[in-house]
């Protein structure tokens, strides 16, 4: 009984082997035609943080309004805390920057680009608490968190929901 069992169990890891072979030669050579004619981006929800640093910042109107300049960790939760969004300036130079929630990032993908869609308009984001890169505010402290994440729109339970954070935050200086 046993025998007929795994018998059966091997000829239909076997059928499926075939199939799911065809099927990957099948894809292969439809990724090959792809590439042929188009550049590719590779969709993946991990990144290296020198992958993110740099990375273009959009509105959902499409407009750039900046880039990721630095992430801020909670190092006991493990979790992204924010990202200090650049914005003007000259390749670095004169940049002013914005402590933005991660939870209000939504990375996006198109035919050429990958890129964070934040859902703010420009002048929102001109009127934003900001900060110059070399004076940098106390990001552990919770009245700094609490006036970012009201500024966003980000609820302390979203918050914590998303990335495990409590609603105050750690007073421990990083």
């Amino acid at each position: 009984m046993v025998a007929k069992m795994f018998g059966a169990i091997g000829a239909i890891t076997v059928i499926s082997s075939v199939a799911l072979a065809a099927e990957v030669s099948k894809t292969d050579s439809q990724d090959k035609s792809a590439k042929d004619t188009q550049q590719r981006i590779v969709v993946s929800p991990v990144y290296r943080s020198s992958t993110i640093i740099g990375m273009k910042v959009r509105n959902t109107l499409r407009e750039d309004v900046g880039s990721i300049n630095e992430l801020v960790i909670d190092a006991e939760k493990g979790n992204i805390r924010y990202a200090a969004l650049a914005v003007g300036g000259f390749l670095g130079v004169g940049d002013k920057l914005f402590a933005v929630p991660w939870s209000s990032f939504t990375l996006k993908h198109d035919e050429k680009d990958t890129y964070f869609v934040l859902d703010v308009d420009k002048e929102k984001l001109k009127n934003a608490p900001g900060f110059d890169k070399n004076h940098w505010p106390d990001v552990a402290d919770p009245k700094f968190g609490a006036e970012i994440d009201k500024y966003y729109g980000v609820q302390a339970r979203d918050r914590t929901a998303r990335t495990g954070a409590d609603a105050g935050g750690s007073a421990t200086k990083r």
